[in-house]
């Protein structure tokens, strides 16, 4: 074995020290019990005792030699044993592999001899790929026509290869869409009933008075909350009041048309001040007309990257102190929690989804519209303990739909509604420019109040909003009395919607209007 030798001089070691350590055991005992048993001397009896305590000494240290000795004797006897049972393995294994191999090769060799068209079947039932021989197929290569590039090296033309991809989501999302309503929306109306909600004149059927947007840069958050303010800032009973804080130092397009807002991340503490006195002043409307709220404004406080500059508590170093972030938690969570009642709409942005990183405490977000833009959608349905009453396989719906629209390109949110449960829908294109509400007009008697705010609302919606691009393109050709060109078709829809179909997208719009291609 291994360690045979080891042993073995060791074992010869341990059988003589136990041999001296019986002789000293001996002596010892001999000589101190030696002067009471013999007559002897004040001399002889000295050396007896001093002998005997010699041997006792020397017998004490041979045992803690002979000791050690022997824990290195029985480690090395199970080192032994380990290396011994080591190699049976081993050699069990090696039979083992060896048989298996050998037992394949005979299989193999019968299956050799049996049509070619059964060995495929035997190779994949015993695993003999490599030991049964099939038949090369015959090469077929031909050269390339002279001018075509090589298939294997060309260039991918992205957009056509989006103009396949996208249709084909697209589909994949309709039946999603069709199995379950509920959670899958594929139109633009959502956007309109949730405003609908936060702004019904009615105060006991309000919801959804407050919205946080969350994704990533460019997602497109300031855009949508934009469409939030202005679509429900256009059915305020008497102009709106927008007033909003951009820690970036720049204009906001959508922001920049109200009536106050404050850049930068110095200018928080006179945030907090003046929007908490239109807070007060809300207030001391409200008092005037009753909790029903009749012609008291919808009150809008927007907050831009709310997760940069709460910072976990901690603030922004350098810019925003920790005093201000405290500050700034206290006042979001007060807004979320006590001016829904009072026509308040908090309108919050930010890249976290995280309460801890925004500075809302989990029970106020029970009173927020959650709308998780693209990739941050994942993101939420990765942590199901946020949602409540809503099944595990609703889940996982909502999740493939978000990745498979995030792989398509195509814009997208999850929503998860105050008192609803959440939906992921696209988000159509939207004319900012063309819904911007005006606030230019004053406040006439109560007669007229409610005849000049309806007109207010004609003007400020989009010319372009609800109308069907689809049956405005059918009813054209219907007009035409006959089977539109293909360039006519793509200039038509540029008119109308400016935007530019490729080769495919002309295509589709023709099968759509029952002219298949020829």
């Amino acid at each position: 074995m291994t360690f045979e030798l080891e042993r073995l001089t060791v074992s010869s070691a341990i059988h003589a020290e136990r041999t001296i350590l019986c002789s000293l055991g001996a002596s010892a005992v001999m000589c101190l019990m030696a002067p009471f048993f013999l007559n002897t001397d004040r001399i002889t009896t000295g050396i007896l005792l001093g002998a005997g305590t010699i041997s006792a000494g020397l017998f004490g240290v041979s045992a803690q030699i002979s000791e050690s000795k022997e824990k290195v004797y029985q480690s090395l006897l199970e080192a032994d044993l380990k290396a011994l049972k080591q190699h049976l393995q081993g050699q069990a294994a090696y039979n083992y592999v060896t048989t298996a191999i050998a037992a394949k090769r005979r299989v193999a060799d019968y299956v050799n001899r049996l049509p070619v068209s059964e060995r495929p079947r035997w190779i994949a039932e015993y695993q003999l790929q490599g030991l049964v021989t099939l038949p090369e197929p015959p090469a077929q290569q031909s050269p390339s026509p002279t001018g075509i590039p090589n298939p294997d090296i060309a260039d991918i033309d992205e957009e056509f290869v989006q103009s396949v991809i996208n249709p084909g989501a697209m589909k994949i999302l309709q039946a999603l869409a069709a199995n379950y309503p509920g959670y899958i929306r594929i139109d633009g109306a959502w956007i309109d009933e949730l405003c609908d909600a936060a702004s019904n004149q009615d105060m006991t059927l309000r919801s959804n008075h407050h919205f946080y947007i969350s994704g990533g840069t460019q997602s497109g958050k300031s855009t949508l909350a934009g469409v939030i303010i202005n679509k429900i800032g256009a059915k305020s009973q008497t102009p709106a009041i927008v007033i909003g804080s951009d820690p970036k130092d720049d204009v906001t397009r959508w922001l920049c048309k109200f009536s106050r807002k404050f850049d930068g991340m110095k200018a928080l503490r006179n945030w907090i001040t003046f929007a908490t006195d239109q807070i007060d002043k809300q207030k001391a409307r409200v008092s005037v007309v009753g909790g029903e709220c009749q012609g008291v404004p919808e009150l809008f406080l927007a907050q831009d990257e709310v997760d940069s500059v709460y910072g976990g508590g901690k603030g922004l170093p350098g810019m925003v102190d920790a005093d201000t972030a405290k500050d700034l938690q206290g006042f979001w969570n007060y807004i979320i929690k006590f001016t829904a009642g009072l026509k308040g709409h908090g309108v919050f942005m930010g890249q976290s989804p995280l309460s801890g990183e925004t500075g809302f405490s989990r029970p106020s977000l029970k009173n927020v519209c959650f709308i998780a833009m693209g990739q941050t959608s994942n993101y939420i349905l990765d942590h199901p303990q946020d949602f409540l009453n809503v099944k595990k396989e609703i889940l996982e719906i909502l999740r493939q739909a978000c990745e498979m629209l995030d792989k398509a390109g195509v814009r997208y949110a999850l929503v998860i509604p105050t008192r609803s449960n959440p939906f992921v829908a696209l988000i159509p294109e939207f004319d900012i420019k063309g819904m911007e509400q005006k606030q230019d007009f004053k406040p006439k008697n109560d007669s007229k109040l409610q005849d000049d705010t309806d007109c207010e609302q004609k003007q400020t919606h989009s010319p372009q909003q609800n109308i069907d691009w689809y049956e405005e393109i059918r009813l054209w050709a219907n007009e035409l009395g006959r089977r539109p060109q293909f360039q006519e078709i793509k200039q038509k829809w540029h008119e109308l919607t400016g935007q530019e179909l490729n080769e495919r997208g002309v295509t589709l719009l023709l099968e759509n209007l029952g002219y298949p291609d020829n």
